[in-house]
Order: C-alpha cells, then sequence, then structure tokens
C-alpha cells in the first residue's frame, strides 16, 4: 500500500450525535478511517462506543451529523442500508444463529440460487456453490473448521468468531466494523481472532474495533480514538502512546489538547 492509499480516508463522520429524550449518550462525534488501517474505539462502560458504532450503520436513529463515504455523503438508516455500501458489522454476540449450519449462517441473506430451473422457478439453493466457495476462504485465511454442515452451536467460541469475521471478509467491500471480538474469548481463542483481523486488512478491508483489551490496541491497530462520557476524548497513532497514558485518556487522568 502507497502512503497515498494509507492517508485516503474512505469513511468520515462528522457530529455524531445521540440523546434520548434529556439523556444524551453520544455528543458531537467526529470520525475518520483511513483506507488499510485497524481504528480502536475505546472507553469506560457508558462511554458511547456502542451507540457511536450502532449510529453509523443505521441500527439506531442519530439525533445528528453526517457520513460520508470517499467524500460522498450517505445515507445510513437500516443495517441493510450499510451493506449496501460496503459497512459490514460483527457484534458482541458473534451473529451466529445456533441452530444453523456454518454454511446457512455464513450465506444468511445472500443465499445462492441454483441457476438451473428449479433455481428459477421453486428458489432452490446451491449448497455445493456455497460450500466450495466458504471451504475455498477457510483454506484462504487458515480456518480448520471441516464440518461445515454443523450448527454452529456445536463450535468454541474461538470458532464462531473466526466464522463471523469470515463471513466479513466475504462480503465486506470496504469497512468493516467489530464489536468486541475477543470478549469471551479465551487467550488461545483471542489470539486466533486478532490474527483474522489482521487479515481482514490484508483482503483489502479498513477496520473499526471496539475493545477494552489495551494489550490489543498496542499490538493490533494503528490509530486509536477515546471516547469519555460520550464525547471525543482523543484520537492518537498507536505508535506514539503507550499503554498507561492510553488508560489516563480513557479515564480523565490524562487530557488531550488536540481533541
Amino acid at each position: 500500500m502507497t502512503k497515498q492509499d494509507a492517508d485516503k480516508i474512505i469513511l468520515q463522520a462528522r457530529g455524531l450525535s445521540k440523546r434520548y429524550g434529556g439523556v444524551v449518550a453520544l455528543e458531537d462525534v467526529d470520525l475518520e478511517l483511513r483506507q488499510g488501517e485497524v481504528l480502536a474505539v475505546v472507553g469506560d462502560n457508558g462511554a458511547g462506543k456502542s451507540t457511536l458504532i450502532k449510529a453509523l450503520t443505521g441500527a439506531i436513529a442519530k439525533t445528528a451529523g453526517r457520513v460520508e463515504i470517499d467524500g460522498q455523503e450517505v445515507h445510513i438508516d437500516s443495517p441493510t442500508q450499510a451493506k449496501a455500501v460496503g459497512i459490514e458489522t460483527v457484534y458482541q454476540d458473534l451473529a451466529l444463529v445456533d441452530e444453523l449450519s456454518i454454511t446457512k449462517n455464513m450465506f444468511l441473506g445472500r443465499e445462492i440460487k441454483r441457476k438451473d430451473v428449479f433455481g428459477r422457478l421453486f428458489g432452490t439453493l446451491d449448497f455445493a456453490k456455497m460450500d466450495t466457495e466458504i471451504r475455498a476462504l477457510f483454506q484462504k485465511l487458515d480456518i480448520r473448521i471441516a464440518d461445515i454442515y454443523r450448527e454452529a452451536e456445536a463450535f468454541s467460541g474461538g470458532q464462531r468468531q473466526a466464522v463471523a469475521l469470515a463471513k466479513t471478509v466475504m462480503f465486506g467491500k470496504r469497512i468493516a466494523i467489530l464489536d468486541e471480538p475477543t470478549a469471551a474469548l479465551g487467550v488461545r481463542e483471542s489470539k486466533m481472532a486478532m490474527d483474522l483481523v489482521n487479515s481482514l486488512k490484508d483482503h483489502g478491508l479498513s477496520v473499526i474495533m471496539i475493545t477494552h483489551n489495551m494489550q490489543h490496541v498496542m499490538n493490533y491497530c494503528d490509530r486509536v480514538m477515546v471516547l469519555r462520557l460520550g464525547r471525543l476524548a482523543a484520537v492518537r497513532d498507536v505508535k506514539d502512546v503507550d499503554g498507561d497514558t492510553l488508560v489516563g485518556l480513557i479515564t480523565g487522568t490524562v487530557e488531550d489538547k488536540a481533541a
């Protein structure tokens, strides 16, 4: 990636706000996501992290603000519209349906129909094609799940998160938003998930990641955005900040004049 590509802003939000009556959940927050980066969003509980992501993806209606992709304003009023403009979101609950197989989960809402008369007349699904695409992607991402016909509930948390992230690679056109991708995982499975986050960059996606894990911020992210009490407290390049300073920015014991 050239420096010009790395500096390119593909998603920009200005003045995002969300109020619930007299309660301010998010107040005048700006965000910039650059091409091919992982941007961490951190803050204490109640800082506005989830509200920010939901406002960006149309899961909730924002009170104020605008969103641009490639410099053009986009109106995102639902998660479906977010997908249409190239934003894929993986929420903390892994976004998988326990009772469905890996194949059905991967193509949920995007099923491939057979091209023969059965597909045209009856909507018969082409499971062979879907299975082939999944196996090729899993091999590319080094995801070792052989039995893609088993229900999602049969797999470990790390495997389930791997499937959710693989789905983002398969369908995410530009931007992946991850809500606490390692929240319920052990150390080994967390590393596997974070290695997959890196692979999103390798596949041309830019990533916004909500996380409470400071080590993941320091080791896997390019920039970090700090929210406090619904407001933007700081934006820093990860290489220019240490763990203690980052914690101070989150708690308010360190102030960022630029913000």
